[in-house]
């Protein structure tokens, strides 16, 4: 059988409900739809998508944005699935 890999990457985030309860949020991308990725100070992540859009995600303390921004830019994030701290932010430029 053959393994079939997605064009697609997923975000996945956990946030806390009003009580402090985890709740699982995810985001999927389509690699196909990203112009560029930035990688920040901050640890963050700027996907830029052909539908002028920009998302900006907060990785956690453990993760290497350096590592994630190269591997969406050479395409061998297809598939994967990355735990986040949360997404900070969707905006249509």
């Amino acid at each position: 059988m053959s393994e079939f890999i997605s064009q697609f990457v997923k975000f996945t985030y956990t946030i806390l409900s009003p009580q402090g309860i985890p709740k699982s949020k995810s985001w999927i991308i389509n690699l196909h739809h990203i112009v560029s990725v930035e990688a920040t100070a901050e640890n963050d992540l700027k996907i830029f998508l052909i539908n002028n859009q920009m998302i900006s995600i907060s990785l956690g303390r453990d993760m290497d944005t350096e590592e994630i921004m190269d591997d969406i830019l050479s395409m061998s994030a297809e598939g994967k699935n990355y735990s986040v701290y949360k997404i900070d932010s969707f905006e249509r430029k």
